[in-house]
């Protein structure tokens, strides 16, 4: 991690982290993990709170991914031809794109966030093509819940250990580790509601 960067977020904290986040968002080649873990580590050393970290995290998050949709939906394709856009968004990453929105569809939204390098570039995308807002909004929505409270946990749970728990995110080790938590979890809650839902509907006995 940047020195400056790390001594920065611990300086702001909260509107710190804000700020990467939301800049992330629009294309600061910078990781989005970084100040998630960042955060859950000060959130272990007792400099911020969880539930106040997780809250100005996903804010953050969900700001600059809406600000790079509304750009590309009120510029349509002319956004591409921005001056401050055509060296991020080159011909070929483009190509990538529209390649994974042609295989996943509208889910291409939820498997992009976790794809480096190819987020901006996908929800630019979104708006240009015109994605239905409350389509791009929950997609996008859902996949931020599923992975930065379990990023942000696992960065205070391993707090004394965080140098080499961003070993891991760098490798992809834990983000895998962490999606089939979060994958086990989502498999529990459905059975859950299932049999709940079963026993509920059952007709009462006379």
């Amino acid at each position: 991690m940047s020195g400056f960067l790390q001594e920065y977020l611990v300086e702001f904290a909260y509107g710190g982290v804000f700020l990467v986040l939301l800049l992330c968002g629009l294309g600061l080649p910078v990781p989005e993990d970084i100040p998630i873990i960042t955060s859950g580590y000060l959130v272990h050393l007792g400099t911020m709170s969880f539930w106040p970290a997780l809250g100005v995290n996903l804010l953050g998050i969900m700001l600059g991914d809406l600000m790079i949709y509304g750009f590309g939906y009120w510029m349509g394709p002319k956004a591409l031809d921005h001056r401050m856009l055509r060296p991020i968004f080159t011909q070929n990453r483009m190509e990538k794109v529209h390649g994974f929105f042609d295989r996943h569809g509208k889910k291409a939204i939820f498997f992009g966030r976790f794809v480096a390098g190819l987020r901006a570039p996908l929800f630019l995308a979104a708006g240009i093509t015109r994605l239905p807002l409350r389509i791009f909004f929950g997609m996008d929505l859902a996949a931020a819940l599923l992975s930065v409270p379990l990023l942000l946990a696992a960065a205070w749970y391993f707090g004394e250990h965080i140098d080499e728990f961003r070993q891991m995110v760098g490798t992809g080790k834990a983000v895998f580790i962490l999606i089939l938590g979060a994958a086990a979890l989502l498999w529990g809650g459905k059975y859950l509601w299932r049999k709940w839902w079963s026993k509920d509907s059952r007709p009462a006995s006379s």
